[in-house]
């Protein structure tokens, strides 16, 4: 480790940190790093990432992008923000592309909060989160549902005084996969006092088996402080690629422009995505496949006596009534990783037909072991 030395005094490199980041721990998707070394086959269902790999114009786009990869990606990026601006049905303007939309959620700390701002999240919800507030001096606060699933606005909007700056809204909400009542919600935004910022990611909003349910984007509009955040990787199977997007009006858009110039996409995501918004065949070849596999395994589990929190998202949310971190260790021997929560709730993202069937071997391989009774 480096040290510097000032007279007697040795301090580490960790001491010249700014004070909110010296005990900081960064996020890690999936809740943790993997060594894929064992020569055992591995089935990750710990990300909610799209198992089924980009689509075949994603791919196509990004191979012919390669050879541009000595030159800065300003025209690809433009490329994307063009074809985004045709998909949400705003101008230009009112569009902000990162390298994915983690680094939206950073963009947006780095440009609006404070020391001594607050946050408000209603608990659990996305972990990305809950470091946002501490990079920046900022402080947390957690208001939590009743059913301690579910997000509620009404005790987010009590919580709201003099020092609330941003709220993050994760709809459908990760890790639970519950889905607001759009009408709820949209009278919340607009009863927000001026000085409060919303964020409402909607990361899993492609999941939702039905195709009228709206999106925030209708509620951005001159004078709301609101951000919507969207992000290829997830249905679109771009999560390597990095690639996400804010939507909010020309002014809120301004002061994210402000300080995202080096949080922008790569010239090889960047097309991959332009790509990807066009490829309906494959959109609609992966919500197909979830939505099916999402009642397949929702019904076989409840079969098992777990009880299974109803999901609109890629992912569902689950208390086995076991030791969750002893189930966790099982799947995890048998090649299955999956994402824990808490003694009560896991979660198993949602995958190709086979992998879910394997998922469903090992957990009542588990469970019979566990419950000394044939499930």
């Amino acid at each position: 480790m480096k040290t510097v030395r000032k007279g007697e005094t040795v301090m580490t490199t960790r001491d010249l940190m700014r004070e909110p980041l010296k005990d900081f721990t960064a996020y890690v998707a999936g809740g943790k790093q993997f060594k894929f070394d064992s020569g055992m086959p591995v089935i990750k269902l710990n990300a909610n990432e799209n198992q089924m790999g980009p689509g075949p114009k994603a791919m196509m786009a990004m191979s012919a992008e390669l050879g541009q990869g000595n030159l800065y990606p300003m025209e690809t990026i433009l490329n994307l923000k063009r074809k985004i601006s045709k998909h949400v049905g705003f101008p230009l303007e009112c569009i902000t592309t990162f390298s994915g939309s983690g680094s939206g959620i950073q963009a947006i700390g780095e440009a609006f909060l404070n020391p001594d701002d607050e946050m408000l999240v209603c608990s659990p919800t996305y972990m990305a989160y809950y470091i946002l507030p501490k990079r920046f001096g900022a402080k947390l606060v957690e208001v939590e549902a009743e059913d301690g699933v579910s997000t509620d606005l009404d005790k987010i909007y009590e919580a709201i005084n003099d020092k609330t700056k941003l709220i993050f809204i994760c709809n459908p909400n990760n890790p639970t996969g519950t889905l607001l009542d759009p009408d709820k919600l949209f009278d919340f935004i607009k009863k927000l006092p001026e000085h409060v910022i919303t964020v409402v990611d909607e990361a899993y909003i492609d999941w939702i088996a039905d195709d009228s349910y709206p999106s925030a984007l209708k509620m951005v509009e001159d004078g709301r402080n609101l951000i919507i955040l969207r992000t290829f990787s997830k249905i679109y199977g771009l999560a390597g690629c990095r690639v996400g997007y804010a939507v909010a009006n020309a002014e809120v858009t301004q002061c994210l422009g402000s300080i995202a110039g080096f949080m922008g996409p790569n010239r090889i995501g960047a097309a991959g995505a332009a790509a990807a918004l066009e490829d309906y065949e494959y959109y609609n070849a992966a919500k197909e496949n979830n939505t099916s596999q999402r009642t397949y395994l929702t019904e076989e589990m409840e079969k098992l006596g777990i009880t299974v929190v109803p999901s609109s998202a890629s992912f569902i949310y689950f208390a086995p009534h076991c030791d969750t971190k002893e189930c966790m260790d099982y799947l995890e021997s048998r090649g299955v990783f999956i994402r824990y929560f808490s003694e009560e709730y896991i979660r198993v993202s949602i995958g190709l037909p086979w992998q879910n069937k394997q998922f469903l071997n090992v957990l009542t391989d588990y469970l019979r072991q566990y419950r000394k009774i044939a499930v």
